[in-house]
């Protein structure tokens, strides 16, 4: 036994010279159409964008929505635009946000560890790099450099 299934859709061309009638109905659709009139009439260089997005702002077309995310259409429209794309950026971001504060974190533990060292040095300046790392489970090279620091 087969199982189908047949699909017919309706694609309606929304260029505001054809001048659907679903345009008057949805405003949303109308002022996208408008939307992408003066984006052609600008073309599709970075500063044509920027005046594009300002026009439309200026005369209320998709204005709430490119106050809030113009640049990201900019973007969108300077690139060639595709799914993968987006996603790898936003993955990349992501990695990158998370090596800073993993760098950020690195370094608190690492003010940490040089304050737990510092402690163990004054309570016992006698005691040897390799006990103070011992106790502590650092390197001796942590111990020697935290030392240094503090002139002990």
């Amino acid at each position: 036994m087969e199982n189908g299934l047949e699909l017919k859709v309706k694609v309606i061309n929304i260029n505001s010279d054809k001048d659907h009638k679903i345009l008057n109905k949805c405003r949303v659709l109308r002022e996208y159409s408008l939307f992408v009139d003066i984006v052609r009439k600008y073309g599709k260089e970075e500063d044509t964008l920027k005046k594009a997005i300002r026009e439309c702002i200026d005369k209320g077309i998709l204005s709430d929505y490119l106050k809030r995310k113009g640049s990201e259409v900019e973007n969108m429209l300077i690139a060639e635009y595709s799914y993968e794309k987006d996603i790898y950026v936003k993955q990349e971001e992501a990695r990158w946000e998370g090596r800073q504060e993993g760098r950020q974190e690195g370094r608190q533990e690492g003010i940490l560890l040089s304050a737990k060292i510092f402690q163990e040095l004054q309570k016992d300046p006698s005691a040897s790099d390799s006990q103070i790392a011992g106790k502590l489970g650092c390197g001796t090279e942590e111990v020697e450099n935290t030392r240094k620091l503090f002139g002990i």
